[in-house]
């Protein structure tokens, strides 16, 4: 194996190694604080890397007008820099827009990662499938516990919340019923069937109204673009005998255990986040209220997220917020479209976790967010690789310094703006834990912290 091979295996595991150590919880052993925030700071590493060895090791990304580039970052940082100008706390904003920053190239490079290597992707798209099932075997003991004793203990311990888990969750599962590399064997159909119906019990018994009406709905339109409705049955069996499994096992044992039942008609306040955002963003329309900066505002003690990331966006970035969500929404569009060369279960866990999205933090948590990353680069690169002309891919133009120019500066400077803000830490071994403020997370677990070794500058 050549160095180069070595350098780009490692930076295509790195997601999946990062999900087997969150659902594994082994980080607890070691002493951390808080498996959130110690999340967060292997996210910004891992997204470093990437972006760093992508930029110097992996051929650089061409565009057809490599001028175009430069208008739309020199445009967005514009906006970008009218947003912060009128935040109180613009440090909070400079790490927002970074690490979303980061995240979006964090998309293209996986992409050209996986463009290289097609076997890549379906390899560690076992480690990811079967990721959640380190998690998952504590609540097989819980319900034999409650089975045998009528006593049931929470089993989600190495997640911060229940939701924090059904959104990483997500994404695995329909990498689940993509069945790649060796779970593809026949006789491997009932050990698949097994794991997805004790997936979504977890959902059941968490009560995701948002993550399994997502899944249901991306399911649908999936097999209705593909015209198959086989890609259905091993999916709806193991939901419909979860869900028969999880309310008889209310039924029978009379339990109260689960957070709240799906069919409940509360939205979980989250008409009150949506509302505060609103009422926010009308003070600021053009440029939003600031990145990182809901919750910070008008009292608003809820949630430091609001529960839906158009909203966020739009809310907290004005004009800006809403390029990115046409950007989104066109990258969707050419990738349903070009459906025929997409993995059809890749493209619908992608399209479920931007459903989920709009009710969730999905785009907000740490380990969801790296997820989506991989699936939407893993969408990606299918989808360049089968509609680019066999010639061009066989020859493609050489790189030069214009070509990388955009790429490199736009690069250096997400680092630089998320390092300066964050950098120390990163590499601090404090959690905001012991902050004494009890705002659910957005950043950091205790959301309105800004750094976590200094008690004194802590807002």
């Amino acid at each position: 194996m050549t160095y180069r091979n070595f350098a780009d295996g490692f930076l295509a595991w790195m997601i999946p190694a990062f999900a087997v150590v969150a659902f594994s919880g082994v980080i607890t052993f070691f002493g951390i604080a808080d498996p959130y925030d110690f999340s967060r700071k292997a996210q910004i590493i891992c997204l470093s890397t990437l972006i760093v060895c992508s930029v110097f090791r992996l051929p650089a990304v061409i565009h057809g007008r490599p001028w175009s580039g430069h208008w739309i970052w020199a445009i967005s940082l514009a906006l970008l820099a009218i947003c912060l100008q009128g935040t109180r706390w613009s440090p909070f904003s400079i790490a927002d827009a970074t690490l979303y920053g980061m995240l979006f190239l964090g998309v293209f490079f996986c992409a050209r990662l996986f463009e290289d290597d097609p076997q890549r992707p379906d390899r560690s798209a076992v480690i990811l499938a079967l990721a959640p099932s380190l998690n998952i075997w504590l609540m097989v003991l819980s319900i034999i516990d409650l089975c045998m004793s009528g006593t049931w203990h929470d089993w989600q311990l190495v997640f911060t919340t229940v939701r924090e888990f059904d959104d990483a969750l997500l994404p695995c599962l329909f990498l689940l019923w993509h069945r790649p590399g060796g779970l593809a064997r026949a006789r491997m159909t009932p050990l698949v069937w097994l794991l997805s119906t004790l997936y979504l019990l977890a959902l059941w018994q968490d009560g995701a109204r948002s993550v399994l009406l997502s899944a249901t709905s991306a399911l649908l339109l999936v097999a209705l673009l593909r015209k198959d409705s086989a890609l259905l049955r091993l999916p709806i069996s193991s939901l419909a005998v979860a869900g028969a499994f999880f309310y008889g096992m209310r039924w029978l044992f009379d339990s109260d255990h689960t957070t709240k039942t799906v069919f409940r008609l509360t939205t979980s306040s989250r008409s009150d986040l949506w509302g505060g955002l609103v009422e926010s963003w009308a003070r600021s329309p053009w440029v939003g209220i600031g990145g990182d900066q809901f919750g910070r505002h008008d009292g608003l003690v809820i949630a430091m997220h609001p529960h839906n990331i158009a909203l966020q966006w739009i809310g907290e970035y004005g004009f800006l917020g809403v390029g990115a969500l046409v950007l989104v929404g066109l990258l969707l569009y050419r990738l349903i479209r070009g459906h025929r060369w997409i993995p059809p279960f890749c493209l619908g866990g992608l399209l479920a976790c931007v459903m989920n999205s709009l009710f969730s933090g999905a785009f907000v948590y740490p380990l969801s967010q790296l997820l989506i990353v991989w699936m939407a680069g893993w969408a990606l690169a299918c989808y360049r690789k089968r509609s680019t002309d066999a010639a061009a891919a066989a020859a493609p133009p050489a790189a030069n310094l214009r070509s990388r120019a955009p790429i490199v500066l736009v690069s250096a400077m997400l680092l630089a703006g998320m390092w300066a803000v964050h950098g120390r830490d990163v590499l601090s071994r404090q959690s905001s834990n012991d902050s004494g403020n009890v705002s659910p997370p957005r950043f950091w677990q205790r959301g309105a912290v800004l750094h976590l070794d200094i008690p004194d500058a802590r807002q």
